[in-house]
């Protein structure tokens, strides 16, 4: 046991720890850290497919004895369920918590991989298919130690970042709403905590809106962080 909680925090898909002063998790490392808390931040291949990543992780967790709380974005859910299912992480790790996790695929992913997208060069997007989540939900059951819990997120597609609204739509179609990346129904796992109003990258405070002819509401993600990190504390005092 640790003196500490310690929470990990995992990037999604084309993610990074850090980047100059940009950080992934915009104030959220800060955040927990002013609560008490251990924080890890890994940093995983970033355009690698989930096997990959999970590997990395496993690697780079291995030197931690545990308790983890992993919170994490994106297809960091699918990482951290790999490697707390089929490489160990189970020993370790008390609570995952996923945000915008496509937990059942994204049709955004199928129909990148079925079009001359440049962006279908990368494996990892062809991890994020439909029919691939759903071989890899059907091998990867949750672990009866681990506590799964998911937040989903959704704006109307008017209101998605115009650089990715067209996938926003193409999901919208076919899963209904969703945050530009992920549906509500696909991102919900364990304990579903909630629909945030906010669109994929708001999630981890990033706002890609850049339009100057039309507002929208805006979205405030650390509050949420800090339940999160509430709800965590509580675990670790009981």
């Amino acid at each position: 046991m640790t003196e500490q909680p310690a929470v990990v925090l995992i990037h999604g898909l084309f993610g990074f720890r850090r980047i100059l002063w940009i950080e992934y998790f915009q104030g959220i490392k800060k955040l927990y850290e002013d609560m008490g808390f251990r924080v890890l931040v890994p940093s995983l291949p970033w355009a690698g497919t989930i096997e990959q990543r999970a590997a990395s992780l496993a690697g780079q967790l291995s030197s931690e004895a545990g308790p983890l709380h992993l919170v994490v974005h994106s297809m960091g859910g699918l990482d951290s369920r790999y490697f707390i299912t089929h490489l160990g992480g189970a020993e370790k790790i008390t609570s995952l918590t996923t945000l915008g996790t496509p937990h059942r695929g994204s049709t955004a992913a199928n129909h990148v991989c079925r079009s001359l997208s440049p962006l279908s060069i990368f494996p990892g997007i062809h991890s994020l298919t439909t029919d691939r989540l759903a071989d890899f939900n059907a091998v990867t059951p949750d672990h009866p130690d681990v506590t799964y819990r998911s937040y989903t997120a959704s704006r109307p597609v008017s209101e998605h970042p115009w650089l990715v609204r067209h996938y926003g739509r193409v999901i919208d179609k076919h899963e209904g709403n969703n945050d530009s990346q992920v549906s509500v129904a696909s991102g919900q796992w364990g304990e579903h905590l909630g629909t945030l109003p906010c669109d994929h990258f708001e999630l981890i405070g990033r706002n890609l809106w850049l339009n100057p002819f039309k507002k929208r509401k805006p979205f405030d993600h650390l509050p949420v962080y800090r339940d999160i990190g509430r709800w965590i504390s509580a675990q670790e005092n009981r």
